[in-house]
């Protein structure tokens, strides 16, 4: 708790229109005093009955306020109007003053306040945001991350300025030549008070509402050419500054109220989904999850996801919901209408990116990596050059973005190994959730299995691509090994089958010695909900990956998976009692083997993923996506 302070009220009109500010000061915790300045001729007897409530003789506002520091021996709430400050006070800009004796001004975040109006700058309104009072928008401002610090500005501005005694000691008060126009005054003293190298800051995270029945104001003051014309003599420039601050966006006070917009009104977000084409992996699932987690939450306004083609199927249901806008671009190019607080890139930066049309389209660029396999294994291109320039795409992406998302720790110290050019507080671990699956999903039996008539054979299952990693040759050749002792056990391998960097030599050897497998190019997601659920193992023999979703998915459907106890998967799966400890046939048949002879060990490894699982959900990971994107909204832009 913040010591108290003193509030001064300069009644020049009416008393009548400031009761409610004077009532709810009483209320407001910290509030020590309410001194009352009004002409000789105000009646006072609507002032609230309390010993707090004090009427001081009122000569010139300047001479009153110069004479502050004989009665007061703290920070003293000057208030040129009528304002309604959060019943919940103001600790924070009081905590400003108490921790730099240098701060000797704190305004705050108001619906009239000139150049620090919110939620937009330099447009007063009568009223406040809608669906907030001055308590509720305090609330959100101090409840969201990241807690915003003070943010200096040139000149105080609004009805209600915190100011230290020190301000008032060392300027001796306001200036008389500033009469009959007391916001300008105080502005006025404190450049003033500047110019010893005392600062001035704007408290971001309270907010007061100014009222406007029976208190109509004018021209905001330092917008008045009479009163610029005197600051500009006086402070030319402390003038200057003001007005670049006043404009401009990329400037402290800019991000700071940019990051607040963006805690009351709801953070609008681009999101690139060149991804979502006719086929379903697992990129494409983390993309709609990612999208949908962020369109269930009450501090995102709304997600545009930008499609080159038409709607998969398997993306309606997601891209139906109603905070989201399927919004069609061109080469990844968003259209001039649309303008986002940020933009992500959910999945690896690769190819040409139109980094000028994204810096357009929103206020920050975020990408994530999900692994460095390709960037490390060259055979996964068509040839040198291009293997050189994808890894030169991934350096320039990461280098350029305004934040660098990676889905596991073990990819954030592959990007450090590698010495890519990341900045660490613009670098965010933020895991994949792995809740996107129920487990009650419809099913749809593979036709080729039907053909099989595989109806009630025992199977294990792989899932994924057959890029070389995945390591669906040494699957082959752990089925071979578990049919000693299992004969009619079989092996479905289901997976797209990719151009570069293939098992597809290596597992047509091995098929040579081996019976019972069957490949399926590509599976529907019913299809893939069939082979989840009826397979005994779903084996997962990876040599690398950036998470690892394929055991938790399987999980769901009730099926153990096996593994080896590697990088992300040792991260992610720590909990898990059966797990590899090598690529070696024998040990990972060892592990499925086990299994198979004892079902209550396979429902305790099914157990023991999903409460892994627990720790990582699709919520939690849009809430931390949303605290990294305001937090880089507080930083210049990279």
């Amino acid at each position: 708790m913040a010591d108290g302070f003193t509030a001064f009220a300069w009644v020049e009109g009416m008393l009548d229109p400031w009761l409610p500010a004077i009532d709810r000061l009483l209320e407001v915790p910290g509030c020590e005093r309410v001194l009352v300045a009004a002409g000789p001729l105000r009646s006072l007897d609507h002032l609230p009955h309390d010993d707090r409530v004090q009427v001081v003789a009122a000569e010139s506002f300047a001479a009153t306020v110069a004479a502050l520091p004989d009665i007061v021996d703290g920070p003293v709430l000057l208030l040129t109007a009528p304002v309604l400050l959060p019943t919940d006070g103001i600790d924070p800009a009081l905590h400003a003053l108490e921790g730099d004796l240098r701060v000797v001004s704190v305004s705050l975040l108001s619906n009239a306040a000139g150049h620090l109006s919110f939620p937009q700058k330099n447009r007063p309104t009568q009223y406040s945001y809608q669906g907030h009072d001055e308590t509720t928008m305090t609330q959100r401002l101090r409840e969201s991350d990241p807690v915003l610090d003070p943010a200096p500005i040139a000149a105080p501005a609004g009805a209600a300025t915190l100011v230290s005694r020190n301000c008032l000691v060392m300027t001796k008060g306001p200036d008389d030549v500033f009469a009959g126009n007391p916001e300008a005054a105080v502005a006025e003293m404190v450049m003033r008070a500047g110019r010893r190298g005392l600062r001035a800051v704007l408290d971001p995270s309270t907010y007061v509402a100014r009222l406007w029945e029976g208190a109509h104001w004018r021209t905001t003051p330092l917008d008045d050419e009479q009163v610029r014309a005197l600051l500009r003599e006086r402070h030319p420039a402390a003038l200057r500054l003001h007005d670049a601050q006043r404009r401009r966006v990329d400037m402290p006070l800019g991000l700071v109220m940019g990051t607040a917009r963006a805690k009351v009104r709801g953070l609008r977000i681009l999101v690139d989904g060149s991804c979502l084409g006719p086929i379903e992996n697992g990129t494409q699932v983390q993309t709609l999850a990612l999208v949908e987690a962020l369109a269930r939450r009450d501090d995102v306004k709304w997600v545009g996801v930008g499609l080159g083609g038409a709607v998969p199927r398997y993306a309606e249901r997601v891209l139906a919901h109603p905070d989201v806008r399927v919004l069609k671009t061109t080469g990844l190019r968003f259209t001039d209408s649309q303008r986002a607080d940020v933009l992500h890139r959910p999945f690896q930066p690769t190819g040409s990116l139109p980094w000028t049309n994204w810096r357009k389209s929103a206020d920050r660029v975020l990408i994530t990596l999900q692994d460095l396999i390709a960037y490390g294994v060259g055979a996964y291109h068509d040839e040198p050059g291009g293997w050189l320039r994808y890894r030169r795409g991934i350096k320039q992406a990461v280098r350029r973005a305004d934040g660098v998302v990676v889905i596991s720790h073990d990819v954030d110290a592959d990007l450090r190994r590698e010495r890519l050019p990341l900045v660490t507080e613009r670098t965010f671990v933020v895991e994949n959730g792995t809740d996107h699956l129920r487990g009650d999903e419809a099913e749809e039996f593979p036709a080729e299995l039907l053909a099989r008539g595989w109806g009630a054979r025992e199977f294990l299952v792989v899932l994924g691509a057959n890029y070389a990693h995945k390591n669906r040759d040494v699957a082959i050749r752990v089925l071979r090994r578990l049919r000693e002792r299992n004969p009619s056990l079989g092996l479905v391998l289901a997976g797209v089958a990719v151009a570069e960097g293939s098992s597809r030599v290596l597992e047509s050897l091995e098929l040579r010695e081996t019976d019972g497998v069957v490949t399926l190019p590509d599976v529907t997601s019913e299809e893939r909900n069939w082979l989840l659920r009826h397979a005994a193992i779903c084996l997962y023999p990876t040599s690398n990956e950036g998470f690892g979703l394929v055991p938790f998915e399987a999980a769901r459907f009730g099926t153990p998976t096996v593994f080896t106890r590697m990088g992300p998967l040792a991260e992610v799966l720590d909990g898990v009692p059966v797990a590899a400890s090598s690529w070696d046939p024998e040990d990972l048949a060892a592990a499925c083997q086990r299994l198979l002879d004892d079902p209550q060990l396979s429902i305790e490894q099914v157990t023991a993923t999903l409460k892994c699982g627990d720790r990582y959900t699709w919520d939690e990971t849009a809430a931390r996506l949303v605290r990294a994107y305001r937090l880089l909204l507080a930083e210049p832009v990279r």
